[in-house]
């Protein structure tokens, strides 16, 4: 069902369905490492495909997403119901203070993660564009979501970064320095090891029976 709902929304794009394929493939091994869920992953995709992104972009930010969630301590369940509101606010281009509430709810969007986000918009010029500053939104981050500046482009490139997708160079090609990529790296090194690193006996049983079904899958 997923993969109809992702071919249906990726076809402009001219994507294939061994392309699906070969990215649910990436996924499943994430998923496999983790203690997410890989059925929730492609129905999130499906959802962000749904938004408009394309396939590779939206593989990479429900990684990311994944390792955010895990940093913040977030169970799978929790983040799949964050994703899905995020997945509508990214198909208006905007994510609003309702929307930040649906991941604060779940125990996401700390203060690492908005100082972040904020060190990303401004790299990229948003905040200038938008009519407001950095020191602006962190005296009152809440507040300063209605000016519109947490744009699903700037979300889309925190969850990227998150995910390891992007490396030194591209993230100089932001408009990021030095310190700030320093800072994301270890700050995405950190979210990966808790998203992989198994803490809790229910934990383990997911992270197996994620293993077990993806051998199954490839014996059928």
């Amino acid at each position: 069902g997923s993969i109809q709902t992702i071919l249906a929304n990726t076809a402009r794009h001219g994507t294939k369905l061994d392309e699906v394929s070969a990215s649910l493939n990436t996924l499943n091994e994430y998923a496999d490492k983790t203690i997410y869920n890989f059925g929730d992953m492609t129905r999130n995709i499906g959802l962000f495909t749904n938004a408009g992104l394309e396939l590779e972009e939206s593989v990479s930010m429900i990684k990311g997403f994944s390792n955010a969630a895990a940093a913040s301590g977030t169970t799978s369940q929790g983040a799949s119901h964050a994703a899905y509101q995020l997945s509508q606010a990214l198909s208006t281009g905007t994510i609003r203070l309702m929307d930040w509430r649906s991941l604060t709810n779940v125990g996401m969007g700390n203060k690492n993660m908005q100082t972040d986000l904020i060190q990303i918009a401004e790299a990229m010029g948003v905040l200038e564009g938008a009519g407001t500053t950095a020191t602006a939104i962190q005296e009152d981050f809440n507040g300063s979501l209605q000016d519109g500046w947490l744009s699903a482009d700037v979300m889309s490139k925190y969850l990227q970064i998150m995910a390891g997708d992007m490396d030194k160079t591209a993230m100089k090609q932001l408009g990021l320095g030095d310190e700030q990529i320093k800072s994301l790296l270890e700050q995405q090194k950190t979210a990966e090891e808790a998203a992989t690193k198994v803490r809790t006996f229910t934990q383990l049983i997911d992270t197996m029976q994620e293993a077990v079904g993806s051998g199954w899958a490839q014996t059928f």
